[in-house]
């Protein structure tokens, strides 16, 4: 068995990593999306149904709204319904896997969108675990919202369907205990209204002071209360996915139950149907964070690999040294496409343009001085409820457009040219949520009303090296990453300076080496542009993995898949997830749709592939709402004046 490194305490020693047995069983509205949350300068097919099979024996809930509280905690998947069409259980694990330093439990909330055919039928291709990214990023909600959009890319009707499966990671969501760093809600609320007062670093020059002290005060109070059996210090990736371990084998001994049950138990189940302990597969895709649970899982565990997508990919080591420098190879370039393709297109697809010849450069000036002028002169809105639209406002704007091109950058554009006229109405609509507060009943489900950071700031922390900066140190880093991007480096650097005042240290910790030969070769997938993982991540991390093999998209946005259609990329995805097959080396796949309109009809003609066309904007709805730091901006990312534009 290969040896894998963790680190225990402050030093690191070799473990064999072996999965722990546990006896087999034998039983077989939708969810309050997000409510309203202040932005934090923190830093995150039409397949045919078949009727003819019976449905399985799920628990019923009786509550008119679905509550996690209502569902009982158990060591197997015992689902219940839950939400419209889904399924939901609350799966019981060990607090700490390996140094035995704590008896307790943890409760991880699972949801399963059942597959469109019985487990029986030949063309079921089993379960896809899948994560949002973050870290902090809820499955549980992304599942909800992205799921008919990703079954979209990985189901086909002539060679598999799939179970989707995500979760809430340890301290996320519906998961208990949950991370929080303040006793309630009202506070952390107001604590996030008075960061989002803050603004971003250059908004002001006490700016950078004040937050750096608000980061001292939370991080320090936070660490302070983690007790030696403290949560906090359990919740590093690699008890993520060894947690993601235990939901592979929970689900293949939830599917031989449910064989046996459609079989009636007149015949055998079929040898790969049954649970099969120790040596089940997983099929998985993970997005943004999600590609470093990813490769994390797959370096502890490279025998136990199926179909494998990481996309978005992030630079391990820069992840684990807490530098957080390596996201931004190619923000510019994703940003210079924004005044590209205004000039492309001009008046009045792009709002912003000018009503006669319009150059890159153009548009480039109009959106600086747009934004700066509102440095010194914030823009006052006269309506129902007074708003003032700010400097920092705009750069939040823009840092969420950058997420998903194709889908924000018209409305953004729409907004900087309404406040060059002085009209703030509409951006006052969008920022209406982030500036309510909002009270929600503990009996209410789905992941927290407050997408808070103590959550990221726990996992990312503890997953880091330690961290010893001062302030003048600090000033230094962020005036690196903004010269490194200037449109979003300043905010970037934040995720630093929260893990300087943050220093819980988890007993348990991997640290490498992200690397193997596993069982399924791996597919890395990343964008030309993508402003926070750069598609050089996936041609660097690919090369630590035998044959894996990295798959490009020349476009823009986060995450390839969720980001911008391509038919190349989903026809590749999809044939990985049926049969396996990898694309060449080097493939490069166009994209059939451009920000501001414009795409290669000839290309999305293809009926196999209308619906994942259709789809493929819920799907990038529901990563900019509830994975990577864009799903702190929630308020933003889900509101729907901005996506209507």
């Amino acid at each position: 068995m290969a040896m894998i490194h963790f680190e225990k305490h402050d030093h690191e020693v070799e473990f064999e990593v072996r999965a722990t047995q546990q006896p087999r069983a034998a039983r077989a509205r939708r969810v309050l999306e997000y409510s309203a949350v202040a932005v934090l300068v923190w830093l995150g097919l039409s397949t045919p149904k078949l009727s003819s099979w019976s449905k399985p024996t799920i628990a019923a809930i009786e509550a008119k709204v679905f509550s996690w509280d209502d569902v009982a905690v158990k060591p197997i998947l015992d689902y219940v319904s839950c939400f419209d069409g889904y399924q939901c259980a609350r799966l019981e694990l060990p607090m700490d896997y390996w140094n035995s330093t704590t008896a307790a439990k943890i409760a991880l909330a699972v949801i399963r969108k059942p597959a469109e055919v019985p487990v029986t039928h030949p063309n079921y291709g089993g379960a896809i675990l899948t994560n949002p990214g973050g870290p902090g990023g809820s499955g549980v909600g992304f599942l909800q919202r992205g799921s008919a959009g990703l079954r979209a890319v990985v189901d086909s009707e002539d060679a598999k369907y799939f179970d989707l499966i995500s979760f809430d990671p340890r301290g996320v969501g519906a998961t208990t205990p949950g991370l929080h760093c303040f006793q309630s809600r009202s506070a952390d609320w107001a604590w996030q209204l008075r960061l989002l007062e803050e603004g971003w670093f250059e908004s002001s020059d006490a700016a950078l002071g004040r937050i750096w002290s608000m980061s001292d005060a939370r991080g320090r109070s936070c660490s302070k209360a983690a007790t030696d059996g403290d949560f906090r210090k359990y919740v590093t990736t690699a008890s993520v996915a060894r947690d993601m371990l235990e939901i592979v084998e929970r689900h293949a001994e939830w599917r031989e139950i449910e064989a046996n049950r459609l079989a009636c138990r007149r015949k055998p189940v079929a040898e790969h149907l049954k649970h099969h302990h120790g040596k089940e597969k997983i099929n998985y895709i993970g997005f943004s964070y999600g590609t470093y649970l990813g490769q994390t899982f797959a370096a502890m565990y490279p025998n136990r690999i199926g179909r494998f997508v990481v996309d978005g990919v992030v630079d391990v080591l820069d992840y684990r040294k807490v530098l957080w420098t390596a996201n931004l190879v190619d923000t510019e370039k994703d940003m210079d496409l924004f005044y590209y393709h205004c000039a492309r297109v001009g008046y009045p697809a792009c709002a912003l343009a000018g009503e006669g010849h319009n150059t890159a450069s153009a548009v480039k000036g109009r959106t600086l001085n747009i934004t700066q002028s509102l440095l010194h002169n914030p823009l006052p809105v006269v309506g129902t409820n007074a708003e003032v639209i700010t400097y920092s406002d705009v750069r939040n704007l823009i840092f969420l457009a950058l997420y998903s091109p194709t889908r924000l950058f018209a409305p953004m554009a729409k907004l900087l040219a309404d406040i060059g006229k002085g009209d703030g109405t509409i951006f006052a609509l969008v920022l209406e949520a982030a500036h309510t507060y909002s009270c929600r009943s503990d009996k209410e489900s789905g992941g927290a009303s407050i997408i808070s950071r103590d959550p990221l700031q726990a996992i990312a922390c503890t997953d880091g090296d330690p961290q010893s900066m001062s302030r003048e140190e600090f000033e230094d880093y962020s005036a690196d990453l903004a010269q490194r991007s200037p449109t979003i480096g300043s905010f970037w650097s934040s995720v630093r300076m929260n893990c300087i005042h943050y220093d819980v240290r988890a007993p348990h910790r991997f640290v490498g080496p992200w690397q193997g030969n596993t069982s399924n070769p791996i597919l890395f997938i990343g964008n030309t542009a993508d402003p926070v993982t750069p598609g050089i991540n996936a041609i660097n991390m690919a090369k630590t993995f035998e044959g894996a093999v990295a798959l490009i998209q020349d476009g823009p946005g986060h995450c390839a898949v969720a980001s911008t259609y391509s038919r190349c990329t989903m026809g590749i995805v999809r044939e990985y997830f049926a049969s396996g097959k990898m694309p060449p080396a080097g493939t490069v796949c166009p994209v059939n749709e451009l920000p501001f309109g414009g795409s290669d009809e000839s290309m999305i003609e293809d009926a196999a592939f209308a619906t994942a066309k259709a789809l493929q904007p819920s799907l990038a709805d529901a990563l900019l709402a509830h994975g990577g730091f864009s799903g702190l901006l929630a308020a933003w990312s889900t509101d729907e004046t901005l996506r209507t534009l």
